[in-house]
Order: C-alpha cells, then sequence, then structure tokens
C-alpha cells in the first residue's frame, strides 16, 4: 500500500495483457514416415535394368521389367537382392583377375552381351529409369503387380527362348511377354 497525503491506497496492478496464441494447424505438424533404407548400389543395379531391358518402352512397360526383378528377389528360386538377380548367371575369372559373364548366359541379356554396362549417354532415358527405380525400390510393397508374378520375361520380336513352352504366359505389355510359373502348376 502507499501512502498518498496521509492516507494509504491500495496499488493497482497492470492490466493483463493478453497475447494471441495461434493454434498449430495440422497441415504444418511435422509429420513421420517411414521409407525404407535404399542402397544405391540396388538402384543403380535395377535402374540399369530397367534402362537397358525396357528404355524406350511406356512407363508401363519399364515398370513391369523392375516388377519381374522384384518378383526374382522374393522368390525362393533366385538370390536375395536385386543386384545378385541382375547380374546372376555364370562367370569367368579373365587374365587381369576380373570377373566377367560367360557371353549370352544370364537372366539379362544386356549384361553378357558383350557390350558396355554403362549407359553410353546419362541423358533423360537414364533419369527416368533412375526414378523409376527409386520408385520401384522404395514402394514395392505398395505397388500393384502389373505382370501377374511374372519372374520371366522376352521380347516379342525374338524367337522363344527355350524355357518359354514350360512357363505360363502372365501378359504382355509393350514389346515384352511375361511368364511366370510353370504350366498345369499354380505356382
Amino acid at each position: 500500500m502507499h501512502s498518498v497525503i496521509g492516507r494509504q491506497t491500495p496499488i493497482e496492478a497492470p492490466p493483463p495483457v493478453w497475447k494471441t496464441v495461434e493454434k498449430p494447424s495440422l497441415l504444418s505438424a511435422p509429420t513421420l514416415s517411414w521409407e525404407p533404407v535404399i542402397s544405391q548400389s540396388e538402384i543403380e543395379c535395377m535402374a540399369k535394368n530397367i534402362y537397358f531391358e525396357a528404355a524406350v518402352e511406356s512407363t508401363a512397360g519399364q515398370l513391369a521389367v523392375a516388377q519381374v526383378t522384384l518378383n526374382r528377389v522374393e522368390s525362393p528360386h533366385f538370390p536375395n537382392s536385386v543386384c545378385e538377380v541382375v547380374y546372376q548367371g555364370p562367370h569367368y575369372t579373365g587374365a587381369s583377375g576380373k570377373e566377367f559373364p560367360v557371353r549370352d548366359r544370364c537372366q539379362f541379356s544386356w549384361y553378357c552381351d558383350g557390350k558396355s554396362d554403362e549407359p553410353a549417354i546419362r541423358g533423360k532415358l537414364w533419369d527416368g529409369a533412375h526414378k523409376l527405380a527409386k520408385y520401384a525400390l522404395s514402394r514395392q510393397k505398395d505397388l500393384i503387380d502389373i505382370t501377374d508374378g511374372a519372374t520371366h520375361y522376352h521380347a516379342t520380336y525374338i524367337d522363344a527362348p527355350r524355357w518359354a513352352h514350360q512357363k505360363k504366359i502372365k501378359t504382355t505389355i509393350d514389346q515384352h511377354i511375361f511368364y511366370g510359373g510353370r504350366k498345369g502348376f499354380n505356382f
């Protein structure tokens, strides 16, 4: 209390200061999401497979090639990583000690055709294959399998490989015929 001219008066407290507090928006709140960790080498292997097998085909055709690669990874009959699937086949050791694929004896023809396994020009087609590889690998559990479980394919412009008559045709997309299972069996 203060005394004012001989008498005491109560001190008035300053009036409350009102602050505007904005309610946080749900749109601005941080979102936690799960994204699988995918190695750069797996992306590169998948991108090369898409690029060399289907670079000039539609997105569906490219995605189908990626899906066959993923279907093989999931199958007990093939290796369990993208790179092991892509580079599967017999190899020999050259004079330098480096391993090379036996010509025309691998799973994907581009790998053992005797030509370079690096894209000559890393332009628009390579960029598209690389983006699709990342997408397919990061979303593999969510993707609808447009090949219906195919583990094999070949181009429509070549004679059917010796294994084709034993497999069921699942679908044809662009310039590839996709196969899975065996005729007369449900696997």
